[in-house]
C-alpha cells in the first residue's frame, strides 16, 4: 500500500506539472511552446515562450504556416477500450488511482483523448484469452433470431469503465467494431479465421445488421451512446483469434442492403465507416466507396497504418472528398512509425481522428489471445502487481496533438521536409524519410497549432513563418513539439 500511495501522489504531481504546461489562448505575438523529448526528460514541458520576428535568417529551414488554406475539420484523437484494458483499469486498480489514471487520459487537466474504440465482443485481447461474442451457442445450432443476445458479459468491468470515461468527458465519441460475428453465421462455424476459411454465410446477412441493432440499444440502455460502427475489424486477415474473410463486394451489399435500412428502421443515426484495415489494400477501399448505393449511406472509410503509405487516405480522398477518413488503430509496438509520425502522417493525408491500439496492456504487453500480438504495447502500462500505472511515450507523443488540438479544428497548409514511405509492419521503414515533420492547425477559438517532430538522427534548427512573421527553434533527435500562437 505503501508503493500504492506513493504512485497516487507521483500520478497527482505529474499531472499538475503537465497541466501547468497546457497553454491558454496566447496572444499576437507571443508563442507557447510544449516538447516532448525521445528520453522522457521532457514531457510535455512547457518551454519558454518565443515571439514573432520579422526576419528569418538566410539559408534556415523554414516551415511556412498560411492559416488561409484550409482542408479538413478534425474530429479528435484516441485509443481502444479493449476487454483487457476495460480489465486491467478496473481490476488491478484501487479506485484512486483508476481516477488518476482515467482523468491524465480524458479529462481537462490530462491530455483530453476524446475517441474511444470498442470491439462489439472480443478482440484479440481479452483478459483471460477466451474469445466470446454476444450470441454464441453450442457447435452445431444457430439462432437466427438472436434469442440468446446479451452483452451481460461486458457489465463487469468494460461498460462501468466506458461510463467512467463519459463522466469525465462527456463529449467522448465511441467506435465500435466487431472482429468476428457470432460463429454459427459463418461458414467456418468458429469465431476463429484460421486459412481465411470464415466468410459470413449469406443466411445471416440479415441477422448480423439486427446483431449490431441490438447492441447499439443494449448499450444506449446503459447510459452508453454509439457514435459510429464500422462492419469488420481487418477483413480478410488469417487469425486464430476471432476475424472474418469479407470480400469487398460481400460488405458493400451488406452496408447496402442489411446495415443501413436496419440502422433506419431502429431509428438510430448511428455514422457507418468502411472497411477498417489497412493502407496497402486501397483498392478495397476504393471498390467499396465507387458503389453509390454504399457511398450515400457511409460516413467515411476507417484505416490501419501497418502496411501501405498514408498517401493512400490522400489518393482516396481525391476521388470521394464528401467521405471523411479515420485511423481507428495503429498499435505502439508494432507500428513502422512512433506515436509522434502517426499523427503527423495520417493528419497530413485527410485523416480527421486518429486512434491508437490498447489505451492499457500489462508489463508483458498482454493479456492476449493465441496468434495476437505479442510485442504490442498500451498507451500505459498497468503494473496489477503494484497497482502502478507508467504512461510511455506515446502517451505524451499523443498528448502533444490531444492536449491542444481542439475537436473542430481546421487543417491549415504548411510544407514538410519529408517524403512518406510505405510500410510493413515494425520490419519496414518510418512512414516518413528522416528530417522535419510537421502538420498544422486552426482551432475554433482562432488559436493556431503547429505540431513538429524531427525524425532524424540530429537535432535540427529551423524557423516557423507565419503571416509574415517568424520565429526560431532548436528541436532534438526524436522530440516532438507543439507551438500555439493567435492567428491574428
Amino acid at each position: 500500500m505503501g508503493c500504492l500511495a506513493l504512485a497516487i501522489v507521483a500520478a497527482s504531481l505529474a499531472l499538475a506539472g503537465e497541466a501547468s504546461a497546457r497553454p491558454g489562448r496566447a496572444d499576437v505575438k507571443t508563442v507557447k511552446v510544449v516538447q516532448t523529448s525521445s528520453d522522457l526528460s521532457q514531457r510535455l514541458t512547457r518551454l519558454p515562450d518565443k515571439r514573432f520576428g520579422s526576419r528569418v535568417r538566410r539559408r534556415s529551414r523554414v516551415i511556412r504556416v498560411d492559416d488561409r488554406r484550409r482542408y479538413q475539420r478534425i474530429a479528435g484523437f484516441g485509443a481502444a477500450m479493449t476487454d483487457t484494458a476495460a480489465w486491467l483499469l478496473h481490476n488491478q486498480l484501487s479506485p484512486p488511482a483508476r481516477v488518476a489514471v482515467m482523468r491524465r487520459l480524458y479529462g481537462a487537466r490530462g491530455i483530453r483523448l476524446g475517441f474511444v474504440r470498442v470491439p462489439i465482443g472480443a478482440s484479440d485481447f481479452t483478459h483471460d484469452g477466451t474469445p466470446y461474442s454476444y450470441a454464441d451457442v453450442p457447435p452445431g445450432q444457430s439462432d437466427p433470431a438472436l434469442t440468446t443476445f446479451s452483452v451481460a458479459h461486458d457489465d463487469a468491468y468494460i461498460v462501468p469503465m466506458l461510463r467512467q470515461v463519459r463522466a469525465i468527458n462527456s463529449r467522448v465519441k465511441i467506435v465500435a467494431t466487431p472482429w468476428s460475428p457470432p460463429g454459427w453465421m459463418k461458414s467456418n462455424g468458429s469465431l476463429d479465421n484460421i486459412a481465411n476459411r470464415a466468410e459470413l454465410l449469406p443466411s445471416a446477412y440479415q441477422p448480423l445488421a439486427e446483431y449490431f441493432v441490438r447492441f447499439l440499444r443494449e448499450y444506449a440502455r446503459r447510459g452508453i451512446w454509439i457514435d459510429a460502427i464500422t462492419p469488420q475489424n481487418e477483413p480478410g486477415l488469417q487469425s486464430y483469434y476471432p476475424g472474418l474473410n469479407w470480400p469487398e463486394p460481400g460488405q458493400a451489399r451488406w452496408i447496402a442492403s442489411n446495415l443501413a435500412p436496419a440502422l433506419r428502421a431502429a431509428k438510430l443515426d448511428t455514422r457507418i465507416y468502411g472497411y477498417d484495415f489497412t493502407w496497402a489494400a486501397y483498392s478495397y477501399a476504393r471498390r467499396l466507396t465507387s458503389r453509390p448505393a454504399v457511398a450515400r449511406v457511409i460516413a467515411g472509410v476507417a484505416w490501419h497504418c501497418y502496411y501501405g503509405n498514408p498517401r493512400a487516405m490522400t489518393r482516396l480522398h481525391a476521388l470521394v472528398p464528401r467521405l471523411e477518413q479515420i485511423v481507428t488503430e495503429c498499435s505502439p509496438g508494432i507500428s513502422p512509425g512512433p506515436t509522434a509520425e502517426v499523427l503527423i502522417a495520417s493528419l497530413r493525408n485527410w485523416s480527421s481522428a486518429v486512434m491508437l491500439w490498447n489505451i492499457a496492456l500489462d508489463p508483458s504487453g498482454g493479456p492476449f489471445q493465441k496468434g495476437s500480438c505479442q510485442v504490442c504495447t498500451g498507451v500505459v502500462t498497468v503494473d496489477g502487481r503494484s497497482g502502478t500505472v507508467r504512461y510511455s511515450r506515446d502517451f505524451y507523443q499523443l498528448g502533444q496533438a490531444s492536449s491542444f488540438i481542439r475537436p473542430g479544428a481546421r487543417r491549415i497548409a504548411s510544407n514538410t521536409f519529408v517524403t512518406y514511405n510505405s510500410t510493413a509492419l515494425n520490419h519496414g521503414p518510418n512512414y516518413a524519410s528522416a528530417g522535419l515533420d510537421n502538420v498544422a492547425f486552426t482551432n475554433p477559438d482562432g488559436s493556431n497549432v503547429l505540431l513538429v517532430f524531427n525524425n532524424s538522427s540530429r537535432s535540427q534548427r529551423f524557423a516557423v513563418k507565419s503571416r509574415g512573421r517568424s520565429f526560431r527553434h532548436r528541436l532534438p533527435s526524436q522530440a516532438m513539439a507543439t507551438f500555439i500562437w493567435d492567428r491574428r
